[in-house]
């Protein structure tokens, strides 16, 4: 039976939390070598938030591809424990990893898309050169800007302060209290004034 997604403003920050706590320990938490060229490009969180699908990319030969997988799931157990620290929520999304082509398919296309257009270019100087064709000038091809994969800083995202989420909505709309009803604390910044 299909898993249905998380549609809501709370589901997608949950999910936000999750690919930043999970990216920055790929990267600088985990002292693995075997975990190279790898990047988080998505997370997709089950309606109850009970299971989170982490999809990451992994450049590099099938070999290197295999071993890096098998790093990320060899430390599951860790990084599914830094996501609970990070997440105040009554229950922490299971974490469950899948190897996502996306990326690696882009990269191909962009090289074919590269080989057409040189193929072009030469097919179209040599009918120049028979004067098959006026050589006039072609305006530029215009290149589609780079598609940034970099992860946004902690703590610009919206409700986290210090990795914790700070500010949930529940799905009346209303705050839902982060600490078991507390006030919530003042602002590190009020604090350091």
């Amino acid at each position: 039976m299909p898993i249905r997604r998380v549609k809501g403003r709370r589901g997608r920050r949950v999910a936000s939390v999750i690919r930043q706590v999970v990216s920055r320990e790929l990267v600088t938490g985990l002292n693995d070598p075997r975990l190279t060229l790898v990047t988080v490009t998505g997370v997709d969180l089950a309606a109850d938030l009970r299971v989170a699908d982490v999809r990451v990319s992994i450049m590099g030969d099938a070999k290197a591809q295999a071993k890096c997988f098998r790093a990320i799931r060899h430390a599951h157990g860790r990084l599914q424990e830094r996501v609970a620290e990070a997440l105040t929520v009554k229950f922490v999304p299971v974490l469950r990893f899948h190897v996502d082509e996306s990326v690696k398919r882009s990269v191909a296309l962009s090289e074919l898309i590269a080989r057409a257009r040189a193929e072009d270019e030469a097919n179209r100087a040599e009918r120049i050169r028979r004067g098959v064709e006026p050589a006039t000038e072609l305006p530029p091809l215009e290149e589609s800007p780079p598609v940034p994969i970099a992860e946004p800083p902690l703590a610009a995202a919206p409700g986290l302060q210090g990795g914790k989420v700070t500010e949930l909505k529940g799905p009346d709309g209303a705050d839902e209290p982060d600490d078991g009803g507390a006030d919530p604390p003042a602002d590190a910044a009020d604090e350091q004034n």
